[in-house]
């Protein structure tokens, strides 16, 4: 009698055999109690944004050339978008903003927006736990520089409405090729983000910033109890929601500061203006915002086609406003960036130079 052919088994499917990005515990703002609530919301839609401006220097602790060449060329997709930040790559640690590694054992990830600039050198701001050579590589790293900018994880959006099979995400995401804890599954996948910390009021199932799932995860929406499978590039919300946040900075919006003449800053809320100042004798000045808003304030000096940063200062949910005091020299122009992350009305604050 012949012997029966052992029956072949399948492959897993793809989405299966997939790592996905493990966020690191986001740092949290909280306020005094007389912050209204409100006020608070408006501030965390907007805290971890970048001021726009901002030339965003990375380096590499570590790496081949091939894994490195994709996490540069993500950049230079990013830029390509026509936003107003920039991206250079450094080697001096002190001058880093963003810190990559290639620890395999640590997965992939990266803290969000200006998160990365409370984590001190030289500790990694962002991680890829595997290659990035190939197409599902490259995506991973436009996942997580979009982490970098400021963007949190699609699925979890509060108004992507997602009911989820909780004991299958569980028994998916506990076993490989992820083998995460409850913990971690509860705050990549499952926990949904507040309202208050989000830009926009629409869920994009296309964003380079949402995971695949197989079928069986989602019980509602029901277009997607089959799953969700984003195409890894980035999507048209993707590009119009970054380049809507960080737009180029025209020179025509630019405002000249001179000193003891106050200014109004005209933004809004998740809105930013623009100065320039060049001192007329070199001393110490100070450049300090007033008024009834909060406010991320940042000077810079362009030096030939390289942007340094000099110092910033955060105010947001707090009584005092913005207010650097630095020595400058004459004749150099310098830029002040204002993010305005809580206007109570339009000029309800400004800018002044003493």
């Amino acid at each position: 009698m012949a012997k029966k052919k052992a029956a072949k088994k399948a492959a897993a499917p793809e989405y299966a055999t997939k790592k996905l990005c493990s966020q690191p515990q986001p740092i949290v703002q909280t306020f005094d109690p007389g912050v209204s609530e409100a006020r608070a919301g408006f501030i965390l839609s907007n805290n971890k944004k970048w001021v726009n401006g901002t030339d965003i220097k990375y380096m590499f602790i570590e790496g081949a050339k091939a894994q490195c060449d994709v996490v540069r060329q993500s950049f230079k997709d990013w830029k390509a978008l026509g936003i107003g930040l920039t991206f250079t790559e450094v080697t001096n640690v002190e001058e880093s903003m963003v810190r990559i590694g290639f620890d395999q054992t640590d997965g992939s990830w990266s803290y969000v927006g200006r998160d990365v600039l409370t984590i001190a050198r030289p500790n990694r701001t962002m991680n890829f736990g595997w290659d990035l050579t190939t197409t599902y590589g490259k995506t991973t790293a436009l996942h997580e520089i979009g982490h970098t900018l400021g963007f949190q994880h699609e699925h979890q959006s509060p108004f992507a409405g997602i009911s989820w099979n909780t004991d299958a995400v569980i028994a998916e995401f506990s076993g490989p090729p992820n083998n995460w804890s409850v913990s971690s599954i509860q705050s990549n996948i499952l926990s949904k983000l507040s309202p208050n910390g989000l830009n926009g009021s629409q869920w994009d199932p296309a964003s380079i910033m949402e995971y695949e799932f197989g079928p069986g995860l989602i019980l509602a929406p029901a277009p997607y109890q089959q799953g969700i499978f984003p195409p890894g590039v980035l999507s048209p919300q993707d590009i119009a929601g970054v380049r809507s946040i960080y737009p180029p900075i025209k020179p025509a919006t630019i405002t000249k500061l001179s000193v003891l003449q106050s200014v109004p800053i005209a933004a809004l809320s998740g809105g930013q203006a623009d100065f320039t100042f060049t001192p007329t004798i070199s001393r110490k000045y100070t450049i300090q915002t007033f008024g009834e808003m909060d406010t991320v304030m940042v000077i810079s000096e362009q030096v030939k086609k390289q942007v340094i940063h000099l110092a910033g200062d955060d105010d947001s949910g707090t009584d005092k406003n913005a207010r650097i005091r630095l020595p400058l020299v004459k004749g150099r122009t310098y830029l002040i960036n204002v993010r305005v992350l809580f206007s109570s009305a339009q000029n309800s604050g400004g800018i002044v130079v003493v």
